[in-house]
């Protein structure tokens, strides 16, 4: 790894940890005691394995490999772990645009035997709106938001529910989008 990666690692780890504060922050002061947001480590990838064990998980994602490789290719990426008392909630990690003017968001799961009245998005948005204005960047993005049907880019119920966070489908490229 050259030097001006592992810089760049240093200096967005910064960033991402202080945004991560603030999450935990607002959490204590709006007594949600029970969720903790930390940066992705290796206890939440290996609570993570523990997901592919549950019938109600939605896809089929690795996030052992596919987190070591996408942390080794974009250190500027967005990440985060959210946690409910001891339990892995969920996982999320995106990235800024090559320009840097938006954030996106290519992967996001809860974890599939989370108690339901657990919302793993709501956070997620508020990190991912720190994190783009750390960067400077004004939009967000969620990138191929999960479907249920080949035919169909995105399932109805996904878009609706992301349109509550201002969110606009745009189905030629298949993201979601907000501008902050």
């Amino acid at each position: 790894m050259r030097a001006t990666h592992l810089d760049a690692e240093r200096r967005y780890t910064i960033i991402r940890k202080a945004v991560i504060d603030e999450i935990n922050k607002e959490f204590h002061s709006s007594k949600q005691y029970s969720l903790k947001a930390t940066l992705i480590d290796i206890s939440a990838l290996e609570q993570s394995n523990r997901w592919n064990f549950s019938p109600k998980r939605k896809v089929d994602w690795e996030w052992i490999d596919g987190y070591n490789s996408f942390r080794f290719r974009y250190p500027k990426r967005f990440e985060m772990a959210l946690w409910h008392k001891d339990t892995l909630a969920s996982l999320s990690l995106g990235r800024p645009t090559y320009q840097g003017s938006k954030l996106r968001l290519d992967f996001i799961e809860g974890n599939p035997d989370k108690p339901n009245d657990v919302k793993v998005f709501e956070p997620t948005f508020l990190a991912m709106v720190g994190y783009a204005q750390a960067l400077g960047a004004n939009e967000l993005r969620i990138m191929n938001p999960i479907n249920d049907d080949v035919m169909n880019p995105i399932n109805d119920d996904v878009r609706r529910y992301y349109e509550r966070f201002g969110f606009t489908y745009v189905i030629k490229n298949d993201y979601l989008f907000v501008r902050l």
